[in-house]
């Protein structure tokens, strides 16, 4: 595929589909917001691959200024939306398809500052037709103060990095289970557990962003201490954990197929049963990551063994056993069952 050429937007779609030639193809896109409009547009940046060959283009060369900008309305009947086409040279010696992020669009401001982006499904280019494709773009969105209809997602691109997108929100609250992005309220996301998902069965829940601990709710024993990142290099966002009950079962205030577990500094949070957790009570141990859920891992006199856990406050424990609070001074709230 030779170098793409980006025309001038295309006020009449007929005109434009007459003046295709043999040697040229053409790929009509129709850009319109997602969510809600995406003001004060400059310029789009739009991405073309194949699979193997790719070009970036600006539409258009120059920022617009504040009396031309753009405005990109949601795709609903009537809107009308931005329309362009992108033209290019027919060495093809078939018919090709492009791929899923074959026609990707970015929204940009007058800075080159990123205000939404969005790609359209795969779509055929044929040797002198013109393809019609339509791209959604969602909006930008800061994860801490979204709008009323948003859920941000974190959305990972190769060439730019992590970036925060705008999706329709829906209901689901922190620590509701989840299918997809739009099943969480404004402020979380539908995060998945890899360690325990499978194909048949993914495990996700709605996870709550934050800044600091407070974002997390005063009082409620839930801490802005899981990093979320495109890499295991960095930290882009971070996430509240979530309160639970690390007694008994193990099983209240996880979603199904999680369990709670005590972390350093007796923070909760639900998690995948991990297999090293095997540890009955009086087994020996190194770690909490050894005992089975419900239990902790206990030094008695230089020797550790799985104990029950127990809650200082309302204790519960088998007949002739005691909730001991630890020497431990971390643990102020849980003890074991001694």
């Amino acid at each position: 595929m030779k170098r793409a050429q980006l025309t001038s937007i295309a006020l009449l779609l007929s005109a434009l589909v007459a003046a295709c030639s043999a040697d040229k193809s053409f790929v009509v896109v129709s850009v319109f917001g997602s969510v809600h409009p995406i003001a004060n547009v400059a310029q789009l940046r739009v991405n073309v691959t194949d699979g193997t060959n790719s070009d970036q283009l600006l539409y258009p060369e120059r920022p617009l200024d504040a009396t031309a900008v753009l405005r990109l309305d949601p795709n609903t009947p009537g809107a009308t939306p931005v329309t362009f086409s992108v033209s290019f040279s027919t060495t093809f010696k078939a018919d090709v398809t492009l791929d899923v992020e074959a026609l990707g669009v970015e929204a940009l401001d007058g800075t080159q500052a990123s205000l939404g982006r969005g790609s359209s499904d795969p779509q055929p280019l044929r040797a002198g037709q013109a393809t019609y494709a339509t791209v959604n773009v969602n909006p930008s969105c800061d994860p801490m103060a979204p709008a009323a209809t948003c859920t941000c997602a974190l959305v990972c691109y190769q060439s730019s990095g992590p970036e925060m997108l705008c999706f329709p929100a829906g209901q689901g609250k922190p620590g509701d289970s989840c299918t997809n992005i739009t099943d969480c309220a404004p402020g979380s996301a539908c995060f998945e557990f890899n360690a325990c998902s499978t194909a048949a069965q993914p495990r996700k829940t709605c996870r709550q962003f934050c800044n600091v601990d407070s974002d997390c709710g005063v009082g409620s024993r839930s801490f802005c201490n899981t990093g979320v990142a495109c890499d295991q290099t960095s930290t882009s966002f971070r996430l509240c954990s979530r309160p639970c009950d690390p007694t008994g079962d193990a099983s209240v205030g996880c979603a199904p197929g999680l369990l709670c577990f005590i972390y350093s500094g007796e923070i909760t949070d639900c998690a995948c049963l991990d297999q090293s957790r095997v540890g009955v009570v009086d087994a020996s141990c190194a770690t909490d990551e050894n005992c089975q859920p419900g239990l902790m891992c206990v030094n008695r006199g230089g020797s550790k063994s799985c104990q029950t856990i127990c809650q200082l406050s309302s204790p519960t424990c088998a007949a002739g056993k005691t909730c001991t609070r630890l020497t431990n001074p971390d643990y102020q709230v849980y003890g074991a069952c001694l």
